[in-house]
């Protein structure tokens, strides 16, 4: 099977919805997570994996979403049934490209629920530092570590 990263297009938020409502970390917040098309902002970049045609992925990154100067991908996600198949390295690919393309800074920074301990050496394995953590962030009794990696030529 191979991987194909695309732009978002109107018809892919019900495979996106499926895996925010399907696969962690979403699952263990007490909110259900869904993702609308207003809020896309016009400057964003939604790409959305595809397996055999079907939504095996996506990563929503906005060019200075982190301090008004860095990129910072907001949502990355991957359907269970494509984990391990090269979909979450090929969107993080994408993501990294485009800010190094978008900003003026090459720095694209995110957060990692402090439970999913497989995002973190992900992410450690493509040259991200942890550099905070925000306590409670997103919901009380769960910290968020902030991650970030310098890009530099992508």
């Amino acid at each position: 099977m191979t991987v194909e990263i695309r732009p978002y297009e109107t018809g892919d938020l019900e495979g996106i919805n499926a895996i925010l409502l399907t696969t962690s970390p979403w699952t263990a917040y007490d909110d259900t997570y869904r993702l609308e098309e207003a809020e896309i902002g016009d400057d964003d970049l939604l790409a959305v994996a595809t397996l055999d045609a079907d939504v095996a992925g996506f990563a929503w990154t906005v060019p200075n979403g982190a301090f008004d100067r860095s990129g910072y991908l907001k949502l990355i996600g991957v359907s269970e049934r494509a984990q391990g198949q090269g979909v979450g390295s090929a969107l993080l690919d994408d993501a990294e490209q485009f800010v190094s393309r978008e900003t003026a800074s090459d720095d694209l920074f995110l957060l990692v629920s402090a439970f999913n301990e497989a995002a973190q050496a992900f992410y450690r394995s493509r040259d991200y530092d942890r550099v905070g953590r925000l306590e409670g962030y997103v919901q009380p009794g769960i910290d968020e570590y902030v991650f970030r990696k310098t890009l530099y030529d992508q």
